[in-house]
């Protein structure tokens, strides 16, 4: 049997890592946070979670009032800066709110992959929507028209040049391949990708 690395009060045995205790002691000191990191992009992966379960209105129609006549126990300031401010709400909150907004979505969800990608978002966590219900949710083809007229306009683009229906559904393609969910995600640099694919052969 393989003699164990015996502990040392002062922390000066090497663990089985190679290291002291008080060397891992102090390297967690040195890489620990003083509060948890903003999630980039939570708040607009949470209006689009809201959004595809219709359980509230829209961010222009009163959201926020919605959702506190769903849950009078949250208040105002803090689902305020849930949608806007990226903030996690308390761990429960969370995992109830998203059990509650999955169980609103057609077919078969799982409310612990939503959770995930809600906090950590694309690439960490692949997106749990696929491609119809991004196809049918109307926040997101309001988007692709905005951007469908953003780049028509910038490359002067006639409407005889194309077939509407088949470039708008390109336009939805890419927008769920770049983890697009609010039409601030879309960024200049995006310009020239987009019209490439969505109006390639055309």
């Amino acid at each position: 049997m393989a003699k164990q690395p015996s502990s040392d009060p002062a922390g000066k045995t090497p663990a089985a890592g190679g290291k002291t205790v008080e060397e891992y002691a102090e390297e967690l000191r040195r890489l620990s946070d003083e509060e948890l990191p903003v999630s980039l992009g939570f708040s607009a992966r949470l209006n689009m979670l809201w959004d595809l379960a219709g359980a509230a209105p829209s961010r222009i129609e009163g959201r926020v009032l919605g959702i506190l006549g769903i849950n009078g126990d949250w208040r105002e300031s803090d689902v305020r800066q849930w949608l806007q401010k990226d903030v996690l709400p308390p761990r429960l909150d969370l995992h109830n709110m998203v059990r509650f907004l999955v169980t609103q979505l057609d077919g078969d969800q799982d409310p612990r992959r939503w959770e995930a990608f809600l906090i950590y978002g694309s690439p960490i966590v692949s997106s749990p929507i696929n491609h119809s219900l991004y196809r049918e949710d109307q926040t997101r083809r309001d988007i692709a028209t905005r951007i469908f007229a953003q780049i028509t306009d910038e490359y002067g683009i006639p409407p005889s040049a194309y077939d509407a229906d088949r470039v708008f559904q390109r336009c939805l393609t890419l927008m769920h391949k770049f983890n697009i969910y609010e039409l601030q995600d879309f960024q200049p640099g995006h310009l020239e990708p987009f019209r490439n694919f969505m109006f390639a052969d055309e």
